[in-house]
């Protein structure tokens, strides 16, 4: 085959799995199909087909693709460092926050292909490749650390690595709740004072970066069941949730639906504010019973953070807010739907335990 046609080939395939990398971010893997891979990448399905003998090995070389790029990434980083161990681990973290490997989308991917790797035996040997690689190069590192200051009796070198690839875990995760506002620069000065506290003989602890929630926010987030005085706060923010989700501002409506249950008792609105008491988001549940347990549950039908107080622990403040509530009643569990390719959400609710439901389907009969 000429050059020039290896080339072409080549480019097209590079073509696609960015493409399928962006398909994913977009919908997600279940209502991914290779009509809208195409379309993103501008070629015809039967292009698609010529280069991949299915939607299967298309996804799979795009996942070992994001896998090869961070391994590669990590290896360079590792290369240019010399062999210090206290160098070595401070490229690692530079490099797991570098805005071409992390960038939302590989995110997206990444934590996309996490979620199926329970099924798929095939998605797992990549992901689970790439965590014990991670994992066996950070704990070798923090033990060479710790052996160099003869504190192997007071510092554990597993705990801490495991520490390390989890502190890494819960910053990707945040990249999928703030898209491109994301700040690496933040999470990487989060990183280095873990490790500057862990080993301060390698480390000089790091400034406070402005715009940090250390600096911007003197006091954690509160939150509250919101009552009648706070209908208007509460209504403006529900608004907003509204037009998220493609429905035209209508704040008469808003502040009249969210007052009608407030007045009736039929749901239960949880308002987070900041220290000047101003609201931030909420999160809005129902009350129901499952019959097969024969005890009631909630349903979390509405969760929204305002835009500017995003990244700040807000979502998560709510969620566990409503886990006390449905403790508090007796429930037996929470229930709540998210979009297939709402992956931000998605993220944090894992992260809190909840988990996806494999076992049934929903419907829905509009009226």
């Amino acid at each position: 085959m000429p050059a020039t046609n290896q080339a072409i080939q080549q480019d097209r395939r590079k073509l696609l799995i960015d493409a399928t990398i962006t398909a994913i971010a977009e919908y997600g893997l279940s209502q991914l199909t290779l009509a809208k891979i195409s379309s993103i990448a501008g070629l015809t399905a039967g292009t698609v087909n010529f280069h991949f003998d299915s939607k299967e090995s298309l996804l799979l070389e795009t996942l070992n693709f994001v896998s090869q790029e961070f391994e590669n990434s990590i290896a360079q980083a590792l290369e240019q460092c010399g062999s210090n161990p206290a160098k070595r681990l401070a490229a690692i973290i530079n490099t797991t926050h570098d805005p071409d490997i992390t960038e939302y989308r590989k995110m997206a991917v990444w934590h996309a292909f996490d979620s199926e790797s329970r099924a798929r035996e095939d998605y797992q040997l990549i992901c689970g490749a790439r965590d014990r690689q991670s994992f066996a190069i950070i704990l070798e590192l923090c033990e060479q650390i710790i052996r160099q200051q003869n504190k192997e009796a007071e510092i554990n070198a597993r705990a801490i690595a495991n520490a390390i690839c989890g502190l890494n875990d819960e910053l990707w995760k945040e990249i999928l709740f703030a898209s491109e506002d994301y700040d690496r620069d933040e999470a990487r000065n989060v990183c280095m004072r873990f490790l500057a506290s862990i080993f301060p003989w390698c480390y000089e602890m790091p400034a406070v970066l402005p715009g940090d929630p250390q600096a911007t926010m003197s006091d954690p987030v509160s939150v509250v069941k919101a009552g009648a005085a706070d209908l208007d706060q509460a209504s403006a923010l529900f608004d907003l949730y509204r037009q998220f989700y493609e429905q035209k501002a209508n704040p008469a409506l808003a502040r009249e639906y969210l007052g009608e249950r407030l007045s009736n008792g039929d749901s239960v609105i949880l308002l987070a504010l900041d220290n000047k008491g101003s609201a931030l988001g909420f999160t809005q549940l129902y009350s129901s019973y499952c019959s097969v347990a024969a005890k009631p549950i909630w349903i979390l039908y509405d969760l929204y953070v305002d835009s500017t107080a995003r990244k700040n622990g807000v979502a998560k403040a709510l969620m566990n807010r409503a886990l006390l509530l449905a403790r508090e009643t007796g429930a037996c569990r929470i229930d709540l739907e998210t979009a297939s390719d709402n992956i931000a959400a998605q993220a944090l609710y894992e992260s809190l335990g909840y988990e996806r439901d494999q076992d049934f389907y929903k419907y829905s009969l509009e009226i």
